[in-house]
């Protein structure tokens, strides 16, 4: 496996808009009520309000990740006002998550970051609520704690590295 990932420049914006939509568009399946992923009247979804401040602002940190030189995946760090690492956005594409992809960018990225962290996901998104409890049990983090929260709406990991 030849996996890359660096943090994008203003360059790279527009690999993560775009992939941006892939993501966005596979997070419809697991719609419900408090979620809203409606294709706007020129055919895109409307994307992450925040992903130009990624390109701004010191505590956000945008990434792309690279198989074999071709665009695998991106993801959307940043250190919040809870002083708490998050992964605002996590997404790699289909043909690359059996080989480990996810994983890679995951560890990758806490490696770079020490301290709290927390990541959210949909309730009915079991897909990445086990993807998460594995990359981070496996990872040996600490105060490891998982559980719902916004009302019973979303799904949170929160450890220590």
């Amino acid at each position: 496996m030849n996996f890359e990932l660096f943090e994008a420049e203003e360059k790279d914006k527009i690999i993560i808009y775009n992939l941006a939509q892939l993501y966005t568009y596979e997070l419809t399946f697991y719609e419900d009520e408090t979620t809203n992923f409606e294709l706007q009247e020129n055919g895109t979804f409307k994307v992450n309000k925040y992903i130009d401040l990624y390109f701004s602002e010191n505590n956000r940190h945008p990434y792309i990740l690279k198989y074999n030189n071709k665009v695998a995946g991106f993801a959307l760090e940043r250190y919040n006002e809870n002083e708490i690492n998050e992964i605002a956005e996590f997404f790699v594409l289909n043909r690359y998550r059996k080989n480990g992809a996810g994983s890679f960018m995951a560890n990758k990225i806490f490696k770079q970051y020490k301290g709290k962290w927390k990541i959210v996901t949909l309730l009915k998104n079991k897909r990445a609520q086990e993807f998460w409890r594995n990359v981070i049990k496996n990872a040996d983090n600490k105060n490891y704690k998982e559980g719902l929260i916004k009302d019973n709406t979303r799904y949170e990991f929160y450890f220590e590295n």
